[in-house]
């Protein structure tokens, strides 16, 4: 028996090129009678893909509608209570009581503070016992007095008429204000001697009107010490502490009537003439993020600063919750005049391009740049006034307002928002 050679048992190179040639073709056959084997489609009856929807900038938009159109005058100014006053001590003693603080609610005539009324009480008392013996002497000279006779009242109807004719000649400018006085006197002078005014005289010379006015004055110092609120308000700069000495003149604390708050703002003279009163104004203060309030014109100072040009408008705010700080600082826009029948956009929605304004619009679903012109201009807003060169821009049309600096002529836009213009 033979032998084969090792030589012999080597794997040839063209038997590995034979082996991968025929797998390739059955992978081939397998992969062309597969889709018939297991039922699938074939490549004809795939679908194809879909091509992806081109991608939308979204836009926010304006409905333009015809409407009023405000033009405002911009100025500033700080916010203040409607009235504010003062409070001080009008005498001098100690407080015993101090019943309110900073920042609290208080009623017109309510107790702010006391003060030690001691002295006062004492001084009264000696005031009321004085007016009581005067009028014991009063009751004794009028008993004593008897019926007198009733006096010739000529002398006091030829003093009347002079008195009248005297003052008849003062007011033509014939008579001096020495020689009316003197007319005066004389008949106030025989008023008393025909006897009109003898009790008038009696409680004089008996000390008892002095004395009335004696204990009307010990009245009035004995209320002072008892400090309470001229108007309902909030308490504001309260300066003094129970068991402080107080002196008349002392300042004791702020009230403030923020029911109602006011803006003063200085007003171009050019703006000042067309202000009127009951004009609606709209008060932008930072420190509220920037909400809008709505005021009215009170005043509008008749007379104008010529050195800066400028008058003064008051505006009043309702505060009823008491929100409003005083002192804080405010944007001012007061109605000068009220256009009829205006297309008005956001001023934001009018671009420029090649020197010229621009608005976007939106239909069917793409947008359009078009030139406009413009005509007023008044805060935020801007008035349409048409195409340019002419063209339709009309009531229902849907203006860009948001998202158009970097937009571009026909292209497709989503619509995210439809918003208002808020004109007031």
């Amino acid at each position: 028996m033979s032998r084969e050679s090792p030589s012999s048992r080597r794997v040839k190179p063209w038997q590995v090129f034979g082996v991968i040639l025929a797998l390739a073709i059955a992978g081939l056959v397998l992969y062309a009678v597969w889709p018939a084997i297991t039922g699938g489609d074939t490549d004809e009856e795939r679908e194809m893909p879909e091509e992806p929807e081109e991608a939308r900038a979204p836009v926010e938009v304006l409905v333009l509608q015809r409407g009023e159109f405000p033009l405002r005058a911009e100025a500033t100014g700080h916010l203040a209570p409607w009235r504010k006053a003062d409070i001080s001590a009008e005498t001098s003693g100690l407080i015993l009581e101090r019943p309110i603080e900073e920042g609290q609610r208080v009623q017109k005539g309510q107790l702010l503070m006391r003060l030690d009324d001691r002295e006062q009480h004492i001084r009264l008392a000696e005031a009321e016992a004085a007016l009581l013996q005067s009028r014991a002497e009063y009751a004794v000279d009028l008993s004593d007095s008897g019926d007198l006779p009733t006096a010739d009242t000529t002398a006091l109807a030829d003093a009347r008429q002079r008195l009248r004719e005297a003052q008849a000649a003062f007011d033509a400018g014939n008579l001096m204000q020495s020689e009316l006085a003197q007319a005066r006197r004389h008949f106030e002078a025989m008023d008393v001697l025909v006897g009109n005014q003898r009790e008038a005289v009696w409680a004089v010379q008996s000390n008892l009107t002095q004395r009335e006015q004696q204990v009307e004055q010990a009245q009035l110092q004995l209320e002072r010490t008892q400090i309470v609120a001229p108007f309902s308000g909030r308490i504001s700069d309260l300066v003094v502490e129970a068991g402080q000495h107080v002196g008349p003149g002392t300042k004791l604390l702020t009230l403030l009537d923020d029911n109602r708050m006011k803006v003063a703002v200085d007003v171009l003279e050019a703006d000042l003439v067309h202000i009127r009163n009951g004009a609606t104004a709209n008060v932008v203060v930072p420190s509220y993020s920037d909400e809008v309030l709505q005021g009215r014109v009170h005043a509008v100072n008749p007379s104008v600063d010529t050195r800066t040009g400028s008058g003064r408008v008051t505006v009043a705010l309702q505060n009823p919750s008491g929100r409003l700080v005083s002192g804080l600082y405010a944007d001012v826009a007061l109605e000068k005049n009220r256009l009829q029948d205006r297309m008005v956009v956001p001023s934001g929605a009018v671009i420029v391009r090649q020197g010229r304004d621009v608005l976007f619009l939106v239909k069917n679903r793409r947008s359009y740049w078009m030139y406009v012109i413009v005509g007023e201009r008044s805060g935020d807003f801007t008035e349409i006034l048409g195409g340019d060169p002419p063209s339709v821009v009309e009531p229902s049309d849907s203006v860009v307002v948001v998202g158009n600096y970097a937009l571009a002529h026909d292209v497709p836009v989503e619509v995210t928002r439809v918003v208002e213009l808020g004109l007031r």
